[in-house]
């Protein structure tokens, strides 16, 4: 999404080619002012419209035609038919584009809260103020993280370039990338990795169910978001509905020099190109903001909200733990992380490069009979004998 200041000069904003969408109509815009100087010259030199008699023959010479002059025909058969609905259909894509847009605003801002609330609630009632504890307050701010880069991934890229390793994916350890990398849809499987790890808090006495749940909610608020931010995504106008949208525009923009022509004479092609401009532009536009997710410069910048998520989510934490960096074993900012994702730990230099992380290893604990343990990183491990 491109930042500026509306009340900016019209001249900074007019001539800042960066997010427009001229570029992408520049070979409309060429076709129209090209059929702008051939209908021009065509008017100038004399060319006629060729009758329906002449091009039906003799046979056909007790058809009569009303007699209209050249240049009325067009304007009164195609352009008078043409731009109502034109018209209704433009005008109605621009708004649910716009609502599209905004709704996918509101469904990340969503997210973030959800995130900043989670971490405010796990840094305000996760008890205990040893290693430990704040080693499991950490962990989870980790997967709170990992919740939004896998958020933003799924929103922003499709599935062949969704690969992990990516700056944004850096906190995610071995294990998890193992499982993760055989999924299409991995932010169910991130939520329930933070479920179980609040599960385990509890047993452990760490946490009281209430606040458990109050922080339940909250991942059941972020869901919720996500899922409306996903509609948005994967779910475009239907295409019989831009497909008709385009033909009439096609048809409308490129036939109306030849209405111009004649009353306006040179200033046809400057005519064609204002038209094409505004018809083509606006159509472009909507087709723009109709996703807001991508990489195209009006795109939202998720990146920017994964860093505030990133940030804020620290900062809560620091309020309550103030070396919390330390136990941060799996951040991007270790070079460790890097070669842990292409060799596998080895058990001493890990040990000694986590800083005090092998103290979480302590024994899993089931959530219940016959289900997944959960590991050191919050990754479910498989059950003996399945």
């Amino acid at each position: 999404m491109i930042q500026y200041e509306p009340k900016a000069a019209f001249t900074l904003i007019f001539w800042s080619w960066r997010g427009s969408v001229v570029p992408r109509i520049f070979c409309e815009l060429i076709v129209a002012i090209g059929l702008g100087f051939l209908a021009y010259y065509a008017d100038n030199v004399g060319v006629e419209l060729v009758s329906l008699v002449d091009f039906l023959g003799s046979d056909a010479s007790d058809v009569s035609l009303p007699s209209v002059e050249r240049g009325e025909v067009l304007d009164a058969w195609v352009h008078a038919l043409l731009i109502l609905p034109i018209a209704f259909l433009l005008g109605f894509r621009s708004v649910i584009a716009y609502v599209r847009y905004w709704d996918g605003r509101t469904q990340v801002a969503e997210m973030v809260l959800a995130v900043g609330e989670m971490m405010r609630l796990i840094a305000t009632y996760a008890e205990g103020d040893d290693e430990e504890a704040q080693i499991e307050r950490a962990e989870l701010r980790r997967l709170l993280n990992m919740l939004f880069a896998v958020a933003r991934q799924h929103l922003a890229l499709p599935h062949r370039s969704r690969q992990l390793g990516g700056a944004e994916m850096t906190m995610v350890t071995p294990n998890e990338g193992k499982v993760l990398a055989k999924l299409r849809n991995r932010l169910p499987i991130v939520a329930q990795w933070i479920s179980f790890r609040l599960n385990e808090c509890a047993r452990a006495g760490r946490i009281s169910r209430n606040d458990a749940r109050l922080v339940e909610s909250r991942l059941a608020d972020f869901l919720r978001a996500w899922s409306g931010a996903k509609r948005v995504a994967k779910t475009p106008l239907p295409y019989a509905y831009v497909q008709v949208l385009n033909l009439l525009l096609y048809l409308f923009v490129y036939s109306a020099p030849f209405t111009f022509s004649r009353r306006f004479g040179g200033l046809t092609p400057a005519l064609s190109a204002f038209v094409a401009l505004t018809l083509f532009g606006i159509n472009a536009a909507a087709a723009q903001i109709e996703n807001p997710f991508g990489a195209d410069a009006n795109d939202l910048q998720l990146g920017a909200y994964a860093a505030v998520v990133e940030e804020d989510s620290e900062m809560i934490l620091r309020q309550r733990d103030p070396d919390t960096e330390k136990y941060e074993k799996f951040w991007g900012k270790r070079a460790l992380h890097q070669r842990l994702l292409r060799e596998g730990p080895a058990p001493a230099e890990a040990a000694a490069a986590d800083g005090g992380a092998s103290r979480m290893s302590r024994p899993s604990v089931g959530i219940r009979t016959g289900a997944p343990k959960i590991g050191v990183s919050g990754t479910p491990q498989p059950v003996a004998g399945r």
